[in-house]
């Protein structure tokens, strides 16, 4: 019963819960000790289902005029596919307090979060979720992870980026961990923005803004056409869109996919490339802005080089 009903909780998170669910999920979730912990798995075994991998090659992924055949599947047997998932060998991943969450190398996971929120996890990242009763909080120890938040004005949602602090009620931003500070697209509502390590009041940044904030808290503020945004967050569709990007800079958002790795030579690394490819696509992104550049592609061992 207990895992039927927790199946349910987690399709309507997944579709996303009105005011009225949302104060019928938590008291729920707090009238037994055991609710929380079928909810996760309910949950782990949804993103499972639904998406096996979080971005399969285009072509395989499903039709978004029905659920797909995994979730159709979940959605109609309830706590019987949890009970197989778990018997058929799958590990599930659950997000209790403290519990990391990572992601390897060429990697972009999508995940329900407990609350009703979304996280899309770029390639090669670390998290952190602490949720409770009143703040729900993320550590981003490294990467990248877009969030479509929640509403919730009783229950702040705050990412930690180092010392940076990224709070949002009820609104979709975007948070990538650099060396010494972090860059935050907002694509819809407000969110705060400071950083503890220094006294500096906080600022403001919306919809449409791209705030870069050294750990010190220096920070620039700009507004973004909506193309540019598409193209710094085509990552969440595995996609990388380049316009008039440099060769280095291009070959730089790559390798963050990829454990081969492209090596540019410094004649051709200011070199402009356009176009958008898929992620995984490292071969045909190589002799493509090779062609464009007037360079040529050698092999060596697990680097690729484009050489004049």
């Amino acid at each position: 019963m207990i895992n039927d009903l927790a199946c349910q909780w987690a399709a309507r998170i997944e579709r996303g819960l009105d005011d009225a669910e949302r104060t019928s999920l938590e008291e729920w979730i707090y009238a037994d000790r055991r609710h929380r912990g079928a909810l996760l798995r309910a949950q782990a075994a949804l993103s499972l289902l639904d998406r096996g991998r979080a971005l399969p090659p285009a072509e395989e992924q499903p039709d978004e005029a029905g659920p797909a055949p995994g979730r159709r599947r979940f959605l109609q047997f309830g706590g019987g596919a949890i009970a197989a998932a778990i018997a058929g060998g799958v590990g599930l991943r659950m997000w209790p307090k403290g519990t990391p969450i990572s992601t390897g190398v060429g990697e972009i996971r999508r995940m329900p979060l407990g609350d009703g929120s979304v996280a899309v996890v770029n390639s090669s990242s670390r998290l952190r979720v602490a949720f409770t009763r009143n703040a729900r909080d993320i550590e981003l120890a490294e990467g990248e992870a877009w969030f479509e938040v929640a509403h919730n004005r009783a229950r702040p949602f705050t990412v930690h980026a180092g010392p940076v602090r990224v709070q949002a009620v009820g609104t979709a931003f975007d948070v990538r961990r650099r060396d010494g500070g972090s860059d935050v697209t907002v694509t819809e509502g407000t969110v705060k923005l400071w950083s503890t390590a220094s006294g500096a009041e906080p600022v403001f940044v919306r919809a449409g803004q791209r705030a870069v904030m050294t750990d010190e808290a220096g920070v620039v503020i700009s507004s973004l056409a909506p193309a540019t945004s598409d193209q710094s967050l085509a990552w969440r569709e595995g996609r990388i869109v380049l316009d008039d990007m440099t060769l280095a800079a291009a070959a730089a958002e790559f390798n963050r996919y990829h454990a081969e790795q492209l090596v540019i030579d410094p004649a051709l690394a200011d070199k402009q490339v356009v176009g958008w490819f898929r992620t995984d696509d490292l071969d045909g992104f190589a002799t493509a802005s090779a062609a464009m550049v007037g360079g040529r592609v050698v092999r060596d061992r697990n680097v690729i080089r484009i050489v004049p």
